[in-house]
């Protein structure tokens, strides 16, 4: 079974500004069809934006203090590589990352697998690096 990565996203009312980061970080615009979670096709990478079924404490930040993924990240990108090519897939959820970093405008956290958060950052407080 391949990884997964994931940048979950917040607060509740973002998904408007979530959509045109990733929009203008990857260079496409996001695909919208009935019954189906809006989407980019990056080939061979594709990102699924969604709502998630993740609750509040299902991962910790490095510090061990439990993340609110359902309360304060409600957004999530699923970044899939169809190849199965975890470095691009990865490249692909870095670039996406730093956008909303870059960004400001959002809460965001970059995690590997659902075990590792690779990043987070929250700009009220400006950005933590993580490992």
């Amino acid at each position: 079974m391949a990884r997964r990565t994931y940048v979950f996203a917040g607060p509740a009312d973002s998904a408007d500004v979530l959509t045109s980061i990733i929009e203008a970080a990857l260079g496409q615009t996001i695909i919208r069809e009935p019954g189906s979670d809006p989407y980019v096709r990056a080939d061979p990478v594709a990102v699924y934006l969604s709502a998630h079924d993740f609750d509040d404490g299902d991962i910790d930040a490095p510090d061990g203090t439990s993340v609110a993924l359902r309360t304060g990240y409600p957004h999530m990108a699923d970044i899939r590589d169809n190849e199965r090519n975890e470095q691009r897939q990865h490249e692909v959820a870095a670039r996406i990352f730093s956008a909303l970093k870059a960004d400001g405008r959002l809460n965001a956290i970059y995690v590997d697998d659902m075990q590792h958060v690779v990043e987070m950052t929250k700009p009220a407080l400006g950005p933590t690096q993580r490992d």
